[in-house]
């Protein structure tokens, strides 16, 4: 049977990596235990009962409402939940995620989404504590778990830093090869910007992500959140070298250029309505920087 658990310090050997099925590609994710505490459920369903034969859990943090990082939380029922109050509505409520999502009036990525969440399980949850920046979750008074909002991803999502051991869970500010997402209707490229850029401040010396895993040593941990940031600063490139000064282009104009997504996966239906959302979000921060402006119901260079 292969281990899922692993420690990931010998100084901290009570601070776990905890892989997601499929290598916590999507509609899985990473999590990480400290000691009882959990952050995120989203590694499988299998995989979560596997952990639960080795580890107690008494307690959950849920990074953001995304369902590949709520999916377990159907087999934790004992245990207590804690998550930002922003991202409370949607995990108490997982019916509004088609709503958040935009695919309420589109049937195609409606039937997609139905799919992926009825396979998934998900159901709603109670949360018992709501977190904000800068609190400190302290777990038997040994690791102090301080909450680093930064919004972006969704309005509520959360890292997580353990002071003691310099150890991070940057959930998704993930460091993944396709960079930032911001496709939700809570989404914003702007606030995501400034929190890669408030995660830098920190002193991480063990960083975990939702879907990379785990990067160790702080100067290579610096060096993907740069590479990170700078997915952004491409995509803004590559949407003022399509625009013009003459003629205004829209957002179907835009699309299909493969500017968020290099290549299409067996989500393509949704992934390019995701896209349109986020070129969207780009096109307002391009805007306030006035480096474009608004004509005849598109957009040209200034």
């Amino acid at each position: 049977m292969k281990e899922i658990r692993t420690s990931i310090s010998e100084d901290y050997p009570e601070i776990y990596f905890i892989e997601g099925q499929r290598d916590g590609k999507y509609p899985y994710s990473h999590s990480i235990l400290f000691r009882d505490t959990l952050i995120d459920t989203g590694i499988s369903s299998g995989f979560l009962r596997k952990l639960k034969r080795k580890a107690e859990i008494n307690n959950v943090i849920l990074s953001h409402w995304h369902e590949d990082h709520i999916a377990g939380n159907r087999l934790l029922p004992g245990a207590s939940f804690m998550a930002h109050q922003d991202d409370v509505p949607v995990i108490e409520d997982v019916s509004k995620m088609y709503e958040y999502y935009h695919v309420k009036d589109h049937p195609d990525q409606m039937e997609l989404f139905q799919s992926i969440l009825e396979g998934l399980r998900l159901e709603d949850t109670t949360i018992n504590t709501m977190i904000s920046d800068r609190d400190v979750i302290r777990i038997y008074d040994f690791y102090h778990l301080q909450v680093i909002h930064t919004p972006g991803h969704t309005k509520g999502h959360c890292c997580f830093y353990e002071k003691k051991s310099k150890i991070a869970f940057l959930a998704d500010i993930d460091l993944s090869t396709l960079g930032p997402w911001y496709g939700g209707a809570d989404s914003n490229v702007m606030e995501f910007e400034q929190s890669i850029k408030k995660v830098q401040k920190f002193d991480i010396e063990i960083a975990v992500t939702s879907h990379k895993g785990v990067i160790y040593r702080a100067k290579e941990i610096q060096k993907n959140l740069d590479e990170y940031l700078n997915k952004i600063y491409e995509r803004d490139e590559k949407i003022l070298n399509l625009l013009s000064e003459t003629t205004p282009k829209d957002l179907e104009d835009l699309s299909g250029n493969n500017i968020v997504y290099p290549r299409y996966t067996e989500y393509e239906i949704y992934e390019k309505l995701a896209e349109r959302v986020m070129i969207k979000s780009h096109l307002e921060k391009l805007s306030k920087q006035g480096k474009t402006s608004l004509k005849n119901s598109g957009y040209i260079l200034n």
